[in-house]
């Protein structure tokens, strides 16, 4: 990682020189894309690549849930880990390594772009120049990116300088030390704000913070919100796609459009749509504002928790903690270890509910619990080799059998709210190998020294075909088993 430190600095200071020189609605509704085609229902495959697959989706679960666990820490040039009222709608698209993207424009003239939702953090961020850069990442991926922005290309383009309260808003009271200790005296609007680096698990990205214009689509046309903040990354390892983080900090999306009184209500909602589409470009849609809360239907409710006990430089307040009582499965309650489900005194433990993260992970306490309440009630033969050459725990082999009945399972909230999950939201059918596997998995197969920060991480597997709602406003979390529209 040394040698990554070294590139990452002399690059930047290249790129930095380049950015200098380059330098009445009532509703938005924003569509959830998917931009691959998704390896996982391929029931076609060679040998030696079926399993291959959903190893690969486990592996970005890990990833993803150690950099939740590790947390996000910010300094100069490396963060490890990392108006008229309406709403605003944007298409969803599933991606075929189990997270969702939509699409938007910004500069003046617009370009387009498309990020991947993430209720896990907070700076919205974008591969930025024509000279980006992304290490170690998959050739076609990183050539197909979804959209480069280019800062020369757009009149509306400012760095941030010192002097930018945002600028005080990413750093915090780092922000003097990180910025060579300038004062007025000094002239800090002429000091660039400090290169970031965000960390996402084994990925990372670094660049500047900009001032740019964002489009969004409004029900009746589309509209322009000035001085919104975003990273303009120029160098990424690993991590080729721009992120659009939902998390509860004052930079994600969310919250800089409720702060320009964009959206109305302080709240955003989305339906993501069922895996089995991940073969088809179909989208659904994120809804953020006064319309995120449905008129048609009812919603059953559990309030949002803050982590007051983690350390500010944790970055643990970003995520959406809930109240978990417990789970059931086959409507047996399970005795779960309840200090787990509470924050200890450094703020670890607790559950969140994440965009980005595939499967569901659990403590390996509570998953211990949760496998063997499933093993006690099926006796289907194990899978083990593909438990084995995939890193899901439980799988069962179902060769030559039409009906396949399993225990239902449900989490029980605080609040009295039980979420009730179909069976496709908890096993997965893999035709390539003719074998279920449970699509939770044990933060066991994680390092053991991340073993920390949240101890159940409930992923977009699990949401599938939920209405979910944020409701940043009154502090609480809607959800609903809905079938979710799609289109094309």
């Amino acid at each position: 990682m040394v040698a990554c430190k070294l590139i990452i600095s002399f690059l930047l200071m290249l790129f930095q020189v380049s950015v200098i020189v380059c330098k009445e609605d009532d509703g938005i509704i924003i569509t959830l894309h998917r931009n691959e085609k998704s390896d996982l229902h391929a029931g076609l495959v060679q040998e030696d690549q079926k399993y291959e697959k959903l190893a690969k989706m486990v592996e970005a679960t890990k990833n993803r849930a150690r950099a939740l666990k590790l947390g996000v820490h910010r300094g100069h040039g490396r963060v490890n880990k990392t108006g008229n009222n309406g709403s605003v709608g944007e298409s969803l698209y599933a991606r075929s390594f189990g997270g969702y993207s939509f699409k938007f424009s910004m500069g003046t003239p617009p370009q387009d772009l498309s990020l991947l939702m993430d209720t896990g953090s907070d700076l919205v961020w974008v591969p930025c120049t024509r000279n980006y850069t992304c290490i170690y990442c998959p050739e076609k991926r990183a050539k197909k990116s979804n959209g480069l922005f280019l800062p020369n290309m757009s009149s509306s383009t400012e760095l941030l300088t010192c002097s930018d309260r945002n600028c005080k808003t990413f750093y915090g009271k780092n922000t003097e030390g990180f910025c060579g200790n300038c004062s007025a005296a000094k002239n800090c609007s002429r000091t660039t704000c400090p290169v970031y680096e965000l960390e996402y698990g084994t990925g990372l990205t670094a660049g500047l913070l900009l001032s740019e214009t964002l489009t969004l689509p409004l029900e009746d046309g589309r509209r322009a919100i000035k001085h919104f903040v975003v990273g303009c990354s120029l160098l990424s390892i690993d991590q080729p796609s721009g992120i659009a983080g939902f998390g509860r900090g004052a930079l994600s999306m969310p919250s800089q459009l409720n702060r320009q009184h964009i959206i109305g209500k302080d709240r955003f909602a989305y339906c993501l749509q069922s895996h089995r589409f991940d073969e088809e470009n179909k989208k659904s849609q994120l809804v953020l504002g006064d319309k995120a809360v449905p008129s048609d239907i009812s919603l059953n409710y559990t309030p949002f928790l803050i982590n007051s006990r983690a350390p500010p430089s944790s970055g643990y307040n970003s995520f959406y903690y809930v109240r978990l009582r417990g789970v059931s499965i086959g409507r047996k309650r399970l005795n779960l270890p309840s200090k787990l489900l509470r924050f200890d005194t450094k703020g670890h433990g607790g559950p969140i509910i994440d965009s980005g993260t595939t499967f569901t992970v659990f403590n390996k306490k509570i998953y211990e619990k949760i496998a063997a309440g499933f093993a006690s009630q099926i006796g289907y033969k194990r899978a083990t080799e593909v438990e084995a050459k995939t890193g899901m725990g439980l799988c069962y082999n179902i060769s030559g059998l039409d009906n396949v009945p399993l225990p239902e399972f449900a989490f029980h909230f605080k609040g009295g709210s039980d979420m009730v999950l179909p069976v496709a939201n908890y096993f997965s059918y893999f035709s390539s190998f003719d074998s279920i596997c449970l699509t939770m998995i044990s933060s066991e197969v994680l390092d053991s020294e991340v073993d920390n920060g949240p101890a159940v991480i409930l992923g977009n597997y699990q949401q599938q075909n939920f209405y979910i709602l944020f409701d940043r406003e009154k502090n609480r979390l809607g959800f609903t088993q809905q079938t979710c529209k799609t289109f094309h």
